[in-house]
C-alpha cells in the first residue's frame, strides 16, 4: 500500500471519528473560497452538522444496546432463546491424565443455548436451531501462553413435537428427531475429528425423575472408527430432591459390549441458588472431548452453572 492510500486511510478514520469536526474544516475551506457566504449561513451549517452528527451518534447507541419502546417485541425476540444442554465453567477440572505437554488440571466450560424456529404450528410440532461448545483452557500453563487446547463445536437443528402420553405411571413428554454435527474445528487431517448424525430422541418424566434416551445413525464419521467409542446412543437419567438440588447421570454408548466397554460416565451435581448454581461434574471414560474419542481418563471439577429449577 503507498504512502498516499495510507494518508488517505487515515484521513477518513479520523473523519469517521470527529464527523463534527471536520465537516466544520470543510465548511471553513468553503468560506475561505467563497466569499458570497455569510458568516450566518457558515454558523448555520455548522450547527446543522452537529445536529447530524448526534443523530447518527444516537444511532450508533441505539445499535449497539438496542432499547425496545415496544416490550412485545422485546418480548418476542427474547423468548425465542432458552438454555438447551448445561452451561458451566469450572475454574479447576482435573484429569487423571493429559496429552503432553498439557498440565492435567486446567478450567472446563460449556455453553449451550438454542433459538426457536417456530412452535405448535401443528400436531404440536415445533423446530430449534442449537449450539453448544465445551472448550479446555489451559490457563495454568503461561510457559505455553495458555492455549485452548481443544474445543468442541456443536450445532443442531431439531424437529421436536410435545407430547403427553401416559407411561408407567409418569407421561412421555417430548419426542425429537434432527441433525447434529460434533467436531473440534481442526482442518489438518491429523487433529480434525467429526461427525455428522441423525439423531431421535424420546423423553420421559415421572413426579421429580426425568429419562432421555439419544440413538443416532451417522451421516459421516472422521475417523472412521469413533463410532466404537462414541457409539449409537445415551441414557440420561435425572432427579430434583431436596427443593434446590439435581443429579444427573449420563451413559454413552449405551448399547454395547461391556466387556470391552469405550464409552463414558457423567455424573453431574447441582445446588441452584437464584441465578447461579454451585456446580460439579465426574467424567470417566473415553472422549471427553471428541478430539480425544479413543482417551480415556477420570475428570473432576467443581465451579457455577446457570441455575435450573
Amino acid at each position: 500500500m503507498s504512502y498516499l492510500n495510507i494518508i488517505i486511510l487515515f484521513s477518513l478514520i479520523i473523519y469517521g471519528l470527529n464527523g463534527s469536526e471536520n465537516s466544520q474544516s470543510i465548511e471553513a475551506i468553503n468560506y475561505t473560497k467563497k466569499q458570497d457566504c455569510s458568516k450566518i449561513t457558515f454558523r448555520e451549517s455548522s450547527k446543522n452538522s452537529k445536529t447530524k452528527d448526534s443523530a447518527t451518534q444516537d444511532e450508533i447507541k441505539d445499535y449497539e444496546f438496542p432499547y425496545y419502546h415496544n416490550l412485545d417485541t422485546a418480548n418476542s425476540f427474547i423468548k425465542r432463546f432458552s438454555l438447551h444442554n448445561e452451561n458451566y465453567f469450572l475454574p479447576i477440572y482435573y484429569q487423571s491424565t493429559a496429552p503432553s505437554p498439557y498440565k492435567k488440571y486446567e478450567i472446563k466450560l460449556q455453553f449451550s443455548a438454542k433459538a426457536n424456529i417456530f412452535q405448535n404450528i401443528s400436531w404440536g410440532l415445533g423446530a430449534f436451531f442449537a449450539y453448544t461448545q465445551k472448550s479446555f483452557f489451559q490457563i495454568y500453563s503461561p510457559k505455553l501462553s495458555s492455549p485452548f487446547r481443544n474445543n468442541d463445536y456443536i450445532p443442531e437443528l431439531i424437529i421436536y413435537k410435545t407430547l403427553d402420553t401416559p407411561f408407567l405411571g409418569g407421561k412421555l413428554y417430548n419426542i425429537r428427531f434432527g441433525f447434529k454435527h460434533i467436531s473440534n474445528g481442526e482442518e489438518n487431517v491429523t487433529i480434525s475429528r467429526g461427525v455428522d448424525l441423525i439423531l431421535a430422541e424420546i423423553m420421559y418424566k415421572i413426579e421429580n425423575f426425568r429419562l432421555k434416551l439419544k440413538a443416532w445413525a451417522y451421516i459421516r464419521k472422521d475417523p472412521k472408527n469413533i463410532d466404537k467409542y462414541l457409539g449409537y446412543s445415551d441414557l440420561i437419567l435425572e432427579y430434583d430432591f431436596l427443593s434446590r438440588n439435581n443429579l444427573k447421570l449420563t451413559i454413552s454408548n449405551l448399547f454395547h459390549n461391556y466387556a470391552k466397554y469405550k464409552g463414558n460416565v457423567l455424573l453431574e451435581y447441582k445446588f441452584n441458588l437464584e441465578n447461579f448454581a454451585i456446580y460439579a461434574q465426574y467424567f470417566y471414560g473415553y472422549g471427553d472431548n471428541i478430539f480425544e474419542y479413543n482417551f480415556k481418563k477420570n475428570g473432576i471439577g467443581i465451579g457455577i452453572a446457570i441455575a435450573t429449577f
